[in-house]
C-alpha cells in the first residue's frame, strides 16, 4: 500500500471545510484582529452555534454565560478556538462515507470524542498549554480507520475480522496493511496541511518515545488505550491498559488514578460534547 497515494486520494474526498482553512490563515496573520476572526466565524451560523454551545458547556464550566463569539475568542484564545472549530467541523467532511455498513460510525465518533476529552483532561492535569490541541489530536487519532474503510474496504474488513485478545489492533493493522491506522491518519492530516505537532501526536501515538515531542504523544498514547479499555476490551478481549508503555507513563509522570479520572471526565461529558458537535 502506497501511504501517500492513499492519503492524497482520500484528501480529495474528505477535506476540512473552507472556513477552517480561512480561519487558520487569519489566526496566523499578524495583522488580523479578534473581530476579524469573529466576523469570519459568524458567516457560518452552524459553526458559530457549535462553538458557543461548547463555550457554555461543562467542557469549560465558565462562571458566566458566553453570549458572543468575541467573548468566546477572548476567553478561549484564537489558537484553541481554531482547534475546536476544526474538531467540530471535521465529522461533516466524512459524511459521504459509502461503506458505513462495515462500521458503527456513531460508536467511532463517540470513541474519538472520548479520547479527545480524556487527552484534554490529562493535559490539564499536567498544566500543558493549549489543551484544546490535545482534544483535537485525540479526536483525530483514528481518522486513518475511516480512510481505509472508504478506500480499501476489503483491507478494513481483514483487519476487523482478525481482531483478537492475543494481539494489539495496531499490530494487526500493520500486518494487513503494512501501516497502522495512525500512520494513515498522519498522512491524511499532512495532505490537509495540518500543524507538525498534530501530525506528530497522531502518527507516533503507538511509539511516543520516538516522537518529536514525546510527552505530548504520550498523552494521546495513554488516553486512547484507556478509552479503548472501557469501550472495546469486553468485545475483543485485548487488554489495552496493559499495552500502555512504561516509557509513556514515565514521560508524563502520570499514575493510574489520574488516568481513571480522565476516563471518568470523558464519560461524564461526551454525550453533551457529541450533541454540541451535532454527532447525535
Amino acid at each position: 500500500m502506497n501511504l501517500q497515494l492513499l492519503a492524497k486520494s482520500a484528501s480529495q474526498l474528505f477535506s476540512p471545510p473552507e472556513i477552517c482553512i480561512k480561519l487558520q490563515d487569519l489566526i496566523y496573520n499578524p495583522d488580523s484582529s479578534m473581530s476579524d476572526i469573529a466576523q469570519l466565524i459568524s458567516v457560518d451560523p452552524s459553526l458559530s452555534a457549535r462553538l458557543l454551545k461548547i463555550a457554555n458547556s461543562s467542557f469549560y464550566s465558565f462562571p458566566s454565560q458566553i453570549d458572543s463569539l468575541s467573548r468566546a475568542i477572548t476567553l478561549i484564545g484564537t489558537a484553541d478556538l481554531y482547534s475546536l472549530a476544526l474538531a467540530t467541523s471535521t465529522p461533516e467532511a466524512f459524511g459521504k462515507l459509502e461503506n458505513k455498513q462495515h462500521l458503527d460510525i456513531n460508536r467511532f465518533w463517540r470513541h474519538s470524542v472520548n479520547t479527545g476529552i480524556a487527552s484534554r483532561v490529562l493535559a490539564n492535569q499536567l498544566d500543558f498549554r493549549h489543551s484544546e490541541g490535545f482534544f483535537l489530536a485525540g479526536l483525530f487519532h483514528n481518522l486513518g480507520k475511516l480512510v481505509v474503510l472508504e478506500q480499501m474496504p476489503d483491507m478494513f474488513l481483514a483487519v476487523k475480522n482478525n481482531l483478537c485478545a492475543e494481539m494489539a489492533p495496531w499490530v494487526i493493522e500493520r500486518d494487513v496493511l503494512g501501516h497502522t491506522y495512525a500512520e494513515v491518519g498522519e498522512a491524511l492530516l499532512s495532505c490537509w496541511n495540518m500543524p507538525t505537532n498534530l501530525l506528530d501526536m497522531v502518527g507516533n501515538q503507538h511509539k511516543p518515545e520516538e516522537a518529536m515531542d514525546p510527552a505530548y504523544c504520550a498523552i494521546i498514547h495513554i488516553a486512547s488505550r484507556a478509552i479503548s479499555q472501557v469501550e472495546y476490551q469486553d468485545e475483543i478481549g485485548y487488554d489495552f491498559m496493559a499495552s500502555i508503555k512504561p516509557e509513556a507513563m514515565a514521560l508524563v509522570k502520570l499514575d493510574h488514578e489520574q488516568i481513571a479520572e480522565a476516563v471518568k471526565g470523558a464519560e461524564a461529558s461526551s454525550t453533551e460534547m457529541m450533541a454540541n458537535m451535532n454527532l447525535t
